[in-house]
Parts: structure tokens; sequence; C-alpha cells
């Protein structure tokens, strides 16, 4: 992925700079921080079975090529041209940061499985080494590796213990050695939600990638019960913070640090804060346009490839508490068109608790040598934006019939001296 942005290897950074995006990258280790808003079950329960879906169909292939010898398991994939690069880059930032004393030596280091899934640019490694096990975990520009000399802490009861937890959502430990699978139970302020997780043989590992924010989600664990959940509840068995990851390091700075000392850029830290879905490497965003309402605002960014929107405000939930929302594009599967929607959702709506005063951002991706959209929503509601970094949003107007698969937005970009590059029209729902 780092190739197909073409980013460069590791370059140096002011310290003060360097210094602040680790911080963020930290955040997330640690314990679980709490905030005050009413659960809401159900959509975490669709959260919940599309997480375990996406975990349960992690594809499984074979080595390409000579490798070290782990045990055959059909639930995992080790991914050989994905594990040696993330353990590299794991190995580098273990002698950057002088830790070389904690760890095996590279060549003894023997992957066992990969889970990289498509619609993140995460990729956990879990590693055996004799009797130790550790985690590396490699985002585009980012490395984290758990410590194999800390002590597990195991949820009362069981031999079930997390070893790794990150910002990017990585979840990773060991499981009881009773249990062939596992669910665990993730509760947010706001959600709910259960994932059935395979448990890897060799050394009874798992992973999960979560859909939130572990240091903002409590977990729970218990056996696979043999069907599947529900996508909420809680499990018999609480999961403890796991230790402090030996290495956390931003390996692959990219060619410039967004900025973030406008109001798109403000409101775009205080969005992502304030979410409880992970946004790996979210320093390196780009940010796009900003939409305001009167207690609301919309951002759209962008990383390489990558588009994500950020969402909330007083005026998004119940009107009385912040709330914000990340929406991120499915990486490797995101639509490839030069023009297109991105998903949002309304704000303040009744069905989210809020006064039914509801507003609808209509989010979208042009090329970037656009400057202008004209919009046409149909009966006469048409509507003029700016493009800024290849993005565009407006309010979809008051109205609109946005109903069925049916219906579209006329649209037509154009460059700034007035030249049409795209002419068409959108889906509108």
């Amino acid at each position: 992925m780092t190739d197909d942005l073409g980013l460069p290897d590791r370059r140096e950074l002011p310290p003060e700079v360097l210094d602040n995006l680790r911080m963020s990258l930290r955040e997330g280790m640690g314990k679980p921080v709490r905030r005050r808003w009413p659960i809401v079950a159900a959509a975490a329960a669709v959260v919940g079975v599309l997480v375990g879906a996406l975990v349960a169909t992690v594809l499984v292939r074979e080595p390409d090529g000579p490798g070290p010898a782990v045990a055959s398991d059909p639930d995992f994939a080790l991914d050989l041209p994905k594990a040696i690069p993330a353990l590299d880059r794991c190995w580098a930032a273990i002698q950057r940061q002088n830790r070389t004393a904690d760890f095996p030596a590279r060549d003894e280091w023997v992957p066992q499985f990969t889970v990289a899934p498509y619609w993140t640019s995460v990729t956990v490694v879990a590693v055996k080494t004799g009797d130790k096990v550790f985690f590396c975990e490699t985002t585009v520009t980012t490395v984290t590796v758990s410590d194999p000399g800390a002590a597990p802490s195991y949820a009362t009861g069981t031999k079930t213990a997390a070893l790794l937890t990150s910002r990017s959502g990585t979840v990773a430990g060991v499981a009881d050695p009773g249990w062939e699978k596992m669910v665990i139970f993730s509760r947010t302020a706001d959600s709910t939600g259960s994932t059935d997780v395979n448990v890897f043989g060799n050394g009874n590992l798992f992973v999960m990638i979560s859909q939130s924010i572990p240091s903002r989600t409590t977990y729970s664990v218990g056996p696979y019960p043999g069907a599947p959940g529900d996508g909420s509840g809680a499990g018999p068995y609480g999961l403890r913070p796991a230790p402090d990851p030996a290495v956390t390091d931003i390996d692959r700075v990219p060619p410039s640090v967004p900025a973030r000392d406008t109001p798109a850029g403000e409101f775009f830290t205080t969005c992502v804060r304030g979410a409880t879905e992970p946004l790996p490497d979210e320093d390196s965003y780009e940010v796009g346009t900003l939409l305001e309402g009167d207690d609301v605002k919309v951002v759209v960014a962008r990383f390489g490839d990558r588009f994500v929107v950020c969402q909330g405000g007083l005026g998004y939930h119940d009107g009385k508490s912040e709330y914000y929302r990340l929406f991120p594009e499915l990486g490797a599967q995101a639509d490839p068109r030069a023009v297109r929607d991105l998903f949002t959702e309304t704000l303040g709506g009744a069905e989210q608790g809020g006064s039914g005063r509801s507003k609808t951002p209509f989010i979208g991706v042009v090329p970037e040598a656009a400057a202008k959209v004209k919009l046409d929503f149909g009966a006469g509601k048409k509507v003029e934006a700016a493009v800024v970094g290849g993005t565009f949003a407006v309010w979809r107007p008051e109205g609109v019939n946005a109903a069925g698969p049916d219906a579209r937005v006329g649209i037509v970009v154009l460059d700034a001296g007035g030249k049409t590059l795209h002419d068409g029209t959108l889906p509108l729902s």
C-alpha cells in the first residue's frame, strides 16, 4: 500500500512535529475512556455482524515460495508477500528504539498468520520465536509491536488476554486453550456489538480488527456458543487492557504533514478525536471540503486513494452533547471512478434522538483539476459548490425524494477555466 501511494522511506521531521504525531499514534493503547452517551444497540448490532463477516472471510492462501514452517490452520492465512515486509519494518523500528535486547534475533521470527482486511490499511502478523509470541502491526505510515516479555493480564477465570491493542483498531492476544473459537463483545459509549473470532491452534492466538478504538471500548469475551451472535450483549469474562507495546513508531512519514490550523483542519482534528471509529494514519490525511450547518459540521479528507467523511456536533445525535462519526471509504474496494459520491448519513434526524430538524449532506469526489460542480436535484433544485482537494460537499435541498435505487442527481464538473470535465449523474440515495 505504501508503494501504491508513492510515499518515501523514513525521513527526519522536526522533533516537535514527530513528537505530536507519535502522541496521536499512542492514544488508543491505554485504558478505556468512557463518554456519557446513550447506547444505540441496534446500529451497533449491524456493525458487529459486519465485522464478524469480515473477520470470517479473510482470504486463505498458501505462502509464495519457500518460507518458515508454520502449523496448518484452514481458518488463517499466511501471506508472506505482506508478512515479510511488515516484519522487516517492525524489526527496523525495534532497532531504532534500541529494544533489540527485548526481542529474539530477526532470523528467529516465525510468522504464523497474517490479518489484512481489504477495508483498512492495517496488517497484523502473529509471530512465534520459541516460547515467545508477539504481534507486529503496520499501516501505511506506522509500526506497532507488542512486548514479548510482558506478562499477560488474563481475564478472571480464563487464560485469555489481550497482548496488543492499537488506535488503528487492532485487538490481538491469546485465547483460553479450551476455546477453539471465541466471541468478543464490545461496548462503546453509544453502541454494543459482538464478533465471532477464530482461534489459531498453534499457541491459541487471535486477532480482531475492531470497528472502534480500543481505548474507547470495553471488551468482554467468551467461548463461541456454536451459533453466530446477535451483535449485542456481553461476554462472561471481562477482557483486561493489553500491556503497553514495546514499540510504536512512525516509520514512513508522508512528503508533508498536512496543516490543521484551518477551520477545516481544526474540525477534522476535533471530529476524528471525538469519533469512536478508528482511522489508521489519521495524521496523514489532507483536509478537503468543510460543510457547516447551524450546530453541525461535515469535513472530507483524503490520503492517497483513501477518502473519509467525518461529521458531528451538538445537532447530530441527541441535541444535548457533542457526537461525531467517521465514514472511511473501503480501501482497495473503493469505487475507482474519478467522479463518485461518498457515504454519509443524515444529521439530527428524529430516529437518532434528535429534534427532527435533519440535514443531509451530499458529498463527492471529482478530479483534482476541478474547481466547481453544478448539481441538479430535480424539480428546479439546483446547487453549485466549490471543489477543495478534489472533494465537494453540499446540503441536499429540502423536499428532494431520495427514495429508491433510481433516484439520481445531475452533476457537471468544471475546471477553473469553465471547461467541462464531466457531465453525468450520481445516485442520490
